[in-house]
């Protein structure tokens, strides 16, 4: 009997991309995103872990911010260097968790289908790495997956979970339902802004 993939190993993330089997993949930028960026001011420090295709590394330097986006499928950085021309140097190989180079403070952490794609296992040091790289007032916002199904990825969070991962180090300052969610995710994904205290 086989094992069951891993999404913990870039294999499992290169493949879908070789093959197309890519439903997380937005092909642009959610109205949640494009609506925080016109109400936030721009500059400071972002970082977009496991940023796939990058889509979004163009909203945040056109929106004034000085973006670092990074990956650890080596498919996945190629498309994102095609698709981001010149700001394809923005975009770097690297495991989020591995990679001891990556330090902050960041002044904003974007999170879309990066949480949810690491068994709940992982969620912990998750939690942890973004304590690490925010300063006080630092913000980890963007797309949260929710729900209870066991199997995945994606691995939903319920309301709780999030809470127990992000509290006492983070609060939670905005939270609203996503409209455009793609079907994968569609009614179980919240936009939220969680600060660092």
């Amino acid at each position: 009997m086989s094992e069951a993939p891993d999404s913990t190993q870039r294999d499992f993330w290169s493949v879908r991309y070789e093959a197309g089997v890519t439903p997380w993949d937005f092909h642009g930028v959610p109205a949640a995103l494009r609506a925080f960026l016109q109400r936030s001011p721009g500059g400071g420090r972002v970082l977009i872990p496991g940023c796939g295709t990058g889509y979004e590394v163009q909203a945040f330097h056109d929106a004034g911010f000085d973006v670092t986006a990074m990956d650890f499928s080596p498919v996945a950085l190629e498309r994102a260097r095609h698709h981001l021309g010149p700001l394809g140097d923005r975009v770097r190989l690297d495991d989020f968790f591995a990679d001891r180079s990556l330090t902050g403070p960041f002044d904003l952490i974007y999170e879309r289908t990066f949480l949810c794609s690491m068994p709940p296992a992982r969620w912990p040091v998750y939690a942890q790495r973004m304590t690490q790289l925010l300063p006080p007032r630092g913000r980890l916002v963007g797309l949260f997956f929710q729900g209870e199904e066991p199997d995945g990825p994606p691995f939903p969070l319920t309301p709780a979970q999030t809470d127990e991962l992000f509290r006492p180090s983070f609060r939670l300052t905005h939270d609203e339902p996503v409209a455009d969610s793609l079907p994968l995710f569609a009614g179980r994904e919240r936009w939220q802004e969680w600060t660092r205290v």
